[in-house]
């Protein structure tokens, strides 16, 4: 073999082995799991507006999403005759009651005089909820307006679990939970004996809820 021919080898195994070298391609898949987002919910209602089926509502938000003590605070008007202090502690005794009976047992109750005011009751409590991992989107031509030519920049994995996110019941369990709460049962009894009671209208009305980021801005 001549000097010519030996170069020649050496310069292709160069070559060859040039192409098992390391590849620095970035990953198109989603290695990132559920969110959990902290939120505080403020809700306003006045207090002719307060039914059994508002309060069931409400406690079946807070079921599922509920962080913290429910923070009940009764607004009213002292110069009001119709409606004074006596009036406004007997009404919020008998919303924590419904509560207690539909198995919330972690409410803090006040009333407050609030000068010219008409009754009115605000309810606060910070709640968690599960979202998809950070950054993440649906896959294009899933429902967020996305094309497929954009399907260069996302995530493969990404819409499985943002749909998990949103089939979690109770978001605060991704926190961990020690133990079962021995009031599941009691409390899935009494939901199903207020539907025997209340109209389904009642039952599926509006709640109005303020976002923390609201009074944030």
């Amino acid at each position: 073999m001549n000097k010519n021919s030996g170069l020649l080898l050496l310069m292709c195994g160069v070559v060859a082995l040039t192409g098992c070298a390391r590849q620095s391609t970035p990953s198109m898949m989603n290695t990132s799991r559920v969110s959990v987002v902290p939120e505080t919910h403020l809700l306003q209602v006045p207090v002719a507006e307060v039914t059994d089926g508002y309060l069931y509502r409400l406690a079946t938000d807070y079921e599922r999403f509920g962080a913290s003590t429910i923070q009940m605070s009764l607004g009213y008007d002292p110069a009001n005759k119709k409606y004074g202090a006596m009036q406004a502690f007997n009404d919020l005794a008998k919303f924590k009651g419904r509560l207690n009976k539909l198995g919330i047992q972690n409410v803090s109750a006040e009333t407050v005089k609030s000068e010219g005011a008409t009754p009115t009751l605000m309810i606060s409590y910070d709640t968690v909820s599960a979202v998809g991992p950070a950054g993440c989107r649906n896959m294009p031509g899933f429902e967020d307006g996305l094309t497929t030519g954009e399907i260069g920049n996302y995530k493969f994995g990404c819409s499985t679990e943002t749909m998990l996110a949103k089939q979690i019941y109770r978001p605060a369990d991704l926190l961990g939970n020690d133990a079962s709460d021995p009031g599941d049962g009691r409390r899935s009894a009494n939901n199903v004996e207020y539907y025997r009671q209340v109209e389904a209208e009642e039952a599926e009305g509006e709640i109005i809820r303020i976002q923390r980021s609201d009074i944030q801005e």
